[in-house]
């Protein structure tokens, strides 16, 4: 049975794709939040969330970060005056924390034979595809989340790791459509163009949304 690592379950997409993934067989772990049946929920502090799945199982084949925090707060712009502690609160937990959450689990996933890695985003944080003028934390942080993904891409690949990155289009699709369109992405293979090896579309990383588009960085 592969095992897959959910780090948290706050919101109802999340729980919906622990759901999914509870259905399709896998054994399915969290690190806080909301008790879904089926699913192992894990100690907040990383040092004992990671010893007790090393102790459970080993390993982790799928590993899904849902960090996605948002501030009714980061409401302001640039003529309205930006709010540091905001900006900063929202750098933590959706840059910082994620960094950290990766480097407390990485050994799990090099037991692992899945190494894949999946970052829950959004198209609003898209430098070509940024529309107004406020939600700068939000927008800021998951831009420097791309950044880290790509970066880290560059290191992991070589190693056989393959990374998502997915919008779950909050609000436009329902929770359970959502969860389905991002299992699917989640745990499929990328093509390979022309059946060359060398040509291999695993070795990007493709940032897709629920309804299938893809969107740039």
């Amino acid at each position: 049975m592969k095992s897959v690592l959910i780090t948290s379950l706050k919101n109802d997409f999340d729980k919906e794709l622990a759901c999914v993934f509870i259905r399709e067989g896998f054994r399915v772990y969290a690190i806080g939040g909301e008790q879904v049946n089926k699913v192992t929920l894990l100690d907040t502090d990383l040092k004992k969330a990671s010893s007790a799945l090393q102790k459970d199982t080993g390993l982790i084949d799928i590993y899904i970060d849902t960090s996605d925090e948002r501030s009714q707060l980061d409401s302001f712009d640039v003529r309205s005056g930006i709010d540091n502690d905001v900006m900063r609160m929202l750098f933590d937990a959706n840059v910082t924390r994620p960094m950290a959450l990766l480097d407390a689990f990485i050994p799990l996933l090099e037991s692992g034979e899945g190494k894949r890695l999946c970052f829950i985003t959004s198209a609003e944080a898209s430098t070509n595809e940024t529309h107004g003028a406020c939600g700068y934390g939000y927008k800021m942080a998951k831009a420097a989340m791309h950044n880290f993904l790509q970066i880290t891409n560059n290191a992991l690949s070589p190693k056989g790791y393959t990374f998502r990155a997915f919008d779950p289009c909050q609000g436009e699709l329902s929770v359970q459509m959502a969860a389905e369109a991002a299992y699917n992405y989640f745990t499929r293979r990328r093509g390979i163009e022309r059946g060359d090896e060398n040509r291999d579309d695993e070795k990007n990383i493709v940032f897709r949304d629920a309804y299938g588009r893809q969107h740039s960085w």
